[in-house]
Formats: structure tokens, C-alpha cells, sequence
């Protein structure tokens, strides 16, 4: 057996399916001349304006009438009810696709919460994650999520419908380090002259402050580049201390040292990014809904408490100067006086946020779920408009909008303006390359870049960790990906080149290594109607344990159709656990056509699929591998296995044990296979769960399927 990491090699295999009946959805036709815009139009009090025809909106670009060339009034789908068994929303599926990127009625949300400033108070943490899981039991079924963290990067979850996923992320809320004393902690002398008044030296908060911005910078950016969406920033935070009015006031500097300097600095620093994120925000259509966790009156009483115990404010209690410079203090504030200037800069950060993007800030409230629900009602309704682009312009020029509605009384909202894309740059190496392996190249980057996924060419995916066989020491570890693709079927034999690039990313957005690129080439035979279905299957090394994100993408050479698909995958440390299992692969049985018929064969013995949809009739084995990591004896795994319907019910539950004699000595690693009983199961989904128990360590994995 192979000890060393394996590269990757491709498998490609074609499988005929028949094309299933859809319900018909909203289409919005796109293309590189069209503009597109989504708009929302509410009336006075707020509420969506529903019923609007293209012929009610009139389009500007720089201030000439457009054609409306594309129009759909979208309809958000209201909430499903809650499920009969709970597992539907709180068990992850071990596969995902992007059919649900091209549904026009898919919002977007960042769920920003700003961990960094969120004060260390029980309450205000549990309003937070409270918040948070308003915002998810809200969603559509096509909505996606992304939850980021201004601090505690690592916990962050990229875009997802995910719920498990979703929640597993706010729960993960901490509080920050942030100390709110805007520098009266650590104050110095304003002077050299004996007995001059103390001031702050430090601030403590300034880098914190500037993570926070920059994160928020980053969010909005991320909505940016998705302008075909409806695009939300929900931000959760008691706000930022962005002192506008400070700045714009002279500053009077005693002679010698001006230990406040910095302070200023950072702030007017703040002031600027401020400005250039509310444009950017606003041109991109992109709508702030801040909420304050810290409820009515939290932060200004959480900041006294605090500055109660300084001993730079134990100074006989005076009233401040009207023209008093918080950036460049004369005397020692009093510790309300402090605290209510804290809060109120605070505060009408999250206000302004709100009120230059069009949204609404949730604040001087301890009850949130009015204003949450007032989030997803203006958001429930909204129009899609596209124009064609004028010809006249030039890459890189910038337009601005505006679109109006012949209704009296109501507001409009979209972005403000646009650029034309500039041309991307042909790589050094394009002459000798060739153009199609260029333009394959730039597909291929173009689609796994994005926020969201790439829906050009459907696709599903299915990732599984495992250890390199014959040995689970570190760095011995791959992921293998099984890609399907679907397109129309074929009339005649057809020679068919799909290339395939995988990237990796830890949690917080940095790459791990470069992008794996590979090709495969198979022949689809003619056969049945509608659409037919092939997978492509890879494997990447890994070299830590851990949570990673996959971006697959995939371009179909003979038209240049592309699409892309995420998901995230937890990489077991099969080399140190006590107990621990790869993913799970599962085979099917009849209609798969392999090339070549033995797929990976140095990681599994069989050609998987990434499809969880099955008919009776078929056949169908999940497979799976146990690791006894450490250097204990090896010692037999108990194991459970259960069949649960979507209305609750255990179909199936059953027990049994992993022995010694299963194992392999030197790699202390035994493979199990169990047969589906898809002829017994009514149609439906189905929760299937594999358990290992080895005294205090317990693994497990889910997968859903569906039965037809």
C-alpha cells in the first residue's frame, strides 16, 4: 500500500439519467451586455410595493432613459413550517449543490457580528446569539448566509443554507477585548509642568476599532460581487466609536509632547473609511440593518460601572466645556459624562449605517423580534430590471443610476452606479499556452472566486476525509471530491473534455496552497431524454486536520459553460485520535459508467457518487473507514446504525461491533459496508446515521438521501 501523499488523479465516468419534472421558478435571463439591478420599492410605512410591471420603472444611466430589457417581481417564499423531525434543520447533508444559486429568489446575508466590541456581559452575549438565531429561523429556503466575526476569525462560516452550520457559528460567540474607556485606563500627563492634567496615551480599542471597520469594509465588499442579488448586511454590534464631530474641531496642543496625537489620527482614519465603505455600499445596493445586543441603556451603564473604578476620573466632579474635544481633553471627564459620550458616538454609528444604505437600525431596545421581523418583510419583495449596457462605454468607465417608479408616495432603492469591467489581463504565458487553455483558465478562476457559487453548469458535490492507506501519521491525509455535472443528452456519441480546478481555504479566507487543476475526457453515449448526468472524481492532500473549504470549479471545454460549487469538510487527526472516521462513500447500482471501472483504487474500491437521490429499484452501500489513532491496544468499536424518516420515525436501528480482527495492525485502521434497503423505503428523505463508541470517544456522520 502507498504511505506517501497521492496526487490527485482524475476519474471521469458518465451516468444517463432522466430529466425529473420541476416546478416552474422566476427566470431572469443574464448576459455580459445586461446591467441588472434589483430594487426594492416600499411605501410610506415601509412595506414592499407589490404588482409593479416594467412599464412602471424608468432606468437612467448618467441621466439618459434606458430600455428595460429584463424584468421579474420576485416573491421571497414565505417560511416552511417547522419540520416533523428535527434533524432536517439540525443535521448537515454530506453533499451540496448549486441549483440553488440560480434561483432568483435567493437573498443574501452577512450576519456581521462584531465580537471585538461586543462588552464581556452574560446578557449582551446571549442578546447576540439570540439575534443571530432570529436571523436563521427567518430565512427562505433559498436564502444564504455567510457569519463573520470582527475578532474570532476562525469561527467564521462562509455562505451557506446550512442551518447546523449556520448556528454552530453564533453559538461560537464570545466576547471580545475591547475596553470601551476610550484611553482613560491608561492615561499619561498633558505636559510637562508639574501637576498637568492626565489624559489618554493609549488607547487600547484603536486596533480593535480598525479590525472592526475593516472587516465591515471586507463584508460589504463580499456583497459587492454579487450585484444580480438581493444583498443584506445584518450588523450586530453596540457600534463603533467613530467621533465625527471631534474631528472636524480644532485642537489646541499644550507645548512639549502631544501624547493624544495617535488617537486623533486612528479616529480621523476612521472617519474617512467611514465615508468611502457608506459609498460603496450605497452604489452596490447593498442595505445595513444594524442591531444593538446591548439593549436599552446596556452599553452606557456597562461603560460606567467600568469607569467608576479609574482612578484618572476620581477628580472633584466638574461639568464639561461646551466646546469640550473628547480627541484632545483639557480635563478629566466625569465617569457618566464618559460613558453617555461613549454610547451616543456609538449609537449614531449604527444609526448612519442604517440611514446611508437605505436599511434600519434595531437599537434602544431589549425586545428584537419586531425588528427583525420588519428585516425580512421589506426584504420579502423586490423587482429585478436589466438594461443592455450602452455600447459607448469604455472598461473601466463609471456610470451612475437611478431608477424611478410612477407611484406617488413610495421609496426606491438600488444601487446608485456601476463600472464597466476592465478587461483581465492575458497571463505571460498565453502565447505559449494556447487561447482555449487561457480562456479555460480565466473560467475556471472567474467561477471559484465569487462569494457564491458559480450556477452556469449544475453541479453537486460530495467530500470525504481520509487517511492515505497504510498509514495515519501526519500529513498522510486527502479529501476525496466527487463531483456531477448534468447537461442535455446526446444524440449521437459525443467525445466530452471537462476541466476541473480545486482550491482550498481555512475558515478565515486564506488559501492553502494553489489551486489543483486537472482535466478529464469521457465519451457520452446516446441514450434516454432530457438531461444526463456525469461525475468527476478527485482527491486533494491535506496536510493538518482541521476545517477547510473546498471551491471546486469546472468548465465544460467544447462551449466554455462553467459553474462552481463550495462546501466546507472537517479533516479528522486519524493520526493522534482515540476513534475517528472518514466520510462516508456511497455506490450505486445500476446506470454508472466508470472510465477507468476502478476509480481511486489506492482510497476506495469502488467508483462513488455524489448524488442522494435513489429509486426503489436501484442499489445502494455506504462505505466508511475506523481509525484507532495514539498508540493504545487496539480494542473493538461498538457501532449503531439507524434509518430515520422525515416524519421522526426510526425505520431501522441497528448494533453491533467493530472487532480487533477487523484492523489492521499497522495502520490500526478496519473499513465497514452496509446495504440500503431502498426496495422497503417508502419514497421520501431519509436520514441515515453510522455511530462509533470506543469508551469515552464517540464518532459519527450523517448522510441524507432521498428515495423516489
Amino acid at each position: 500500500m502507498k504511505t506517501g501523499l497521492a496526487v490527485g488523479a482524475i476519474v471521469a465516468f458518465a451516468v444517463l439519467v432522466q430529466a425529473q419534472d420541476q416546478q416552474p421558478k422566476p427566470v431572469f435571463k443574464t448576459g455580459v451586455e445586461l446591467v441588472h439591478l434589483d430594487v426594492s420599492v416600499l411605501d410610506k410605512d415601509r412595506k414592499p410595493v407589490r404588482g409593479l410591471t416594467a412599464a412602471d420603472f424608468i432606468v437612467k444611466e448618467d441621466g439618459k432613459p434606458q430600455t428595460v430589457a429584463n424584468f421579474a417581481a420576485i416573491e421571497v417564499p414565505p417560511q416552511s413550517p417547522p419540520p416533523t423531525a428535527a434533524w432536517v434543520h439540525t443535521v448537515s447533508p454530506d453533499t451540496v449543490t448549486n441549483d440553488i444559486v440560480s434561483s432568483p429568489e435567493g437573498r443574501l446575508f452577512v450576519l456581521l457580528i462584531d465580537d471585538s466590541m461586543i462588552p464581556p456581559d452574560p446578557g449582551m452575549i446571549a442578546n447576540a446569539k439570540k439575534i443571530g438565531r432570529g436571523v436563521i429561523d427567518r430565512l427562505s429556503p433559498n436564502d444564504q448566509v455567510a457569519v463573520v466575526f470582527t475578532f474570532a476569525s476562525r469561527n467564521a462560516q462562509d455562505f451557506t443554507t446550512d442551518r447546523k452550520k449556520l448556528v454552530t457559528a453564533i453559538d461560537s460567540l464570545t466576547a471580545g477585548p475591547a475596553s470601551h474607556l476610550l484611553g482613560w485606563d491608561m492615561p499619561a500627563p498633558n505636559g510637562p509642568q508639574p501637576g498637568a492634567p492626565l489624559v489618554p496615551a493609549v488607547d487600547s480599542d484603536v486596533q480593535l476599532r480598525q479590525g472592526s471597520m475593516a472587516t465591515l469594509r471586507l463584508s460589504a465588499e463580499t456583497l459587492i460581487a454579487a450585484p444580480q442579488r438581493r444583498k443584506s448586511l445584518i450588523y450586530v454590534s453596540p457600534g463603533l466609536t467613530v467621533d465625527v464631530v471631534s474631528d472636524a474641531r480644532p485642537v489646541r496642543l499644550a507645548r512639549g509632547s502631544d501624547p493624544g496625537l495617535h488617537l486623533r489620527e486612528a479616529n480621523h482614519r476612521l472617519v474617512v473609511d467611514t465615508s468611502e465603505v457608506y459609498r460603496r455600499l450605497q452604489r452596490a445596493n447593498v442595505t445595513v440593518y444594524s442591531i444593538d445586543p446591548c439593549g436599552l441603556g446596556g452599553l452606557e451603564g456597562w461603560v460606567t460601572t467600568k469607569a467608576l473604578g479609574l482612578s484618572a476620573l476620581r477628580v472633584p466632579a466638574v461639568s464639561l466645556p461646551t466646546d469640550y474635544n473628547w480627541l484632545a481633553p483639557s480635563v478629566p471627564p466625569r465617569p457618566m459624562d464618559l460613558a453617555r459620550h461613549k454610547a451616543t458616538v456609538d449609537m449614531d454609528f449604527l444609526q448612519a449605517a442604517a440611514a446611508n444604505t437605505g436599511g434600519r437600525a434595531i437599537v434602544n431596545t431589549n425586545d428584537f423580534e419586531p425588528g427583525l421581523n420588519q428585516l425580512f418583510e421589506e426584504n420579502g419583495s423586490y423587482y429585478l430590471v436589466g438594461y443592455v449596457q450602452p455600447a459607448a462605454n469604455k472598461p473601466g468607465s463609471f456610470h451612475r443610476l437611478q431608477v424611478e417608479v410612477n407611484r406617488p408616495g413610495v421609496t426606491v432603492r438600488t444601487r446608485s452606479a456601476y463600472e464597466v469591467p476592465t478587461a483581465v489581463a492575458a497571463p505571460k504565458d498565453a502565447a505559449e499556452r494556447g487561447p482555449v487553455d487561457v480562456a479555460i483558465t480565466r473560467a475556471l478562476s472567474e467561477s471559484g472566486a465569487g462569494p457564491v457559487a458559480d450556477a452556469g453548469l449544475p453541479l453537486s458535490l460530495a467530500l470525504a476525509p481520509v487517511a492515505i492507506p497504510g498509514n495515519t501519521a501526519a500529513g498522510t491525509t486527502a479529501v476525496t471530491i466527487v463531483v456531477g455535472a448534468t447537461q442535455d443528452s446526446v444524440t449521437s456519441r459525443t467525445p466530452q473534455t471537462l476541466d476541473l480546478q480545486v482550491s482550498v481555504f481555512t475558515p478565515d479566507g486564506i488559501a492553502v496552497g494553489r489551486p489543483q487543476r486537472q482535466q478529464a475526457t469521457l465519451t457520452l453515449l446516446p441514450g434516454g431524454s432530457g438531461e444526463m448526468r456525469y461525475e468527476l472524481v478527485t482527491q486533494v492532500p491535506i496536510k493538518q486536520p482541521g476545517r477547510y473549504t473546498m471551491r471546486v470549479a469546472v468548465v465544460r471545454a467544447t462551449d466554455g459553460l462553467h459553474g462552481s460549487v463550495y462546501a466546507d469538510v472537517e479533516v479528522p487527526d486519524f493520526a493522534k485520535a482515540p476513534l475517528s472516521m472518514s466520510g462516508v462513500w456511497l455506490e450505486a447500482a445500476p446506470g454508472v459508467l466508470a472510465v477507468p471501472r476502478e476509480g481511486l483504487p489506492s482510497l476506495i474500491p469502488f467508483v462513488p457518487t455524489s448524488s442522494r437521490s435513489f429509486e426503489r429499484s436501484g442499489r445502494l452501500s455506504a462505505s466508511f473507514r475506523v481509525y484507532q489513532g495514539g498508540s493504545e491496544p487496539l480494542a473493538p468499536v461498538a457501532l449503531a446504525v439507524r434509518i430515520t424518516n422525515d416524519r421522526n420515525v426510526v425505520l431501522a436501528n441497528s448494533t453491533g461491533s467493530i472487532g480487533v480482527e477487523r484492523f489492521e495492525v499497522a495502520s490500526r485502521v478496519a473499513t465497514h459496508r452496509f446495504d440500503l434497503p431502498l426496495n422497503v423505503l417508502e419514497p421520501g428523505r431519509y436520514l441515515l446515521t453510522f455511530e462509533l463508541t470506543k469508551g469515552a470517544s464517540v464518532a459519527r456522520r450523517d448522510v441524507v438521501f432521498e428515495v423516489k
